[in-house]
């Protein structure tokens, strides 16, 4: 009887350290990616916007402002995501300048993340979907 109760004892205490011995996440998202959403999402691509008479524009996306505004029109409805309780979602335009981004350039993800402050799972997720 008293092997048993050692034997149990020994077990609920192994499972108690290993409980507590588990990474415990300190953020839903990093810091530099929850910044994104607090100055107005993908501010790259507003401050592009603004510059489309220097090119910078047709630059980065390799393709005119209006192009992409007739993409918006056309593809918008297909890839548009409809808000949690959770958290809000991508918007249109955003995920079609990463998924054409990456098309023009074929960066990697890790690169992409860093210029479009997104994680490069998110990156993953929006170019797979899109491009289906």
């Amino acid at each position: 009887m008293s092997l048993q109760i050692t034997a149990v004892a020994y077990v609920y205490i192994h499972l108690i350290l290993e409980k507590n011995n588990r990474r415990q996440r300190r953020w839903w998202q990093t810091q530099l990616f929850t910044r994104r959403s607090k100055f107005g999402r993908n501010s790259l691509l507003n401050d592009l916007r603004t510059q489309e008479i220097n090119g910078q524009f047709q630059n980065f996306m390799r393709m005119s402002s209006s192009y992409f505004d007739l993409l918006i029109n056309l593809i918008g409805p297909k890839i548009v995501k409809t808000e949690t309780i959770l958290r809000e979602p991508i918007w249109v335009k955003d995920r079609l300048a990463v998924t054409l981004r990456f098309l023009a350039t074929d960066e990697s993800f890790t690169s992409l993340q860093h210029l479009l402050k997104m994680s490069k799972q998110v990156i993953s997720n929006i170019v797979k979907l899109d491009l289906t």
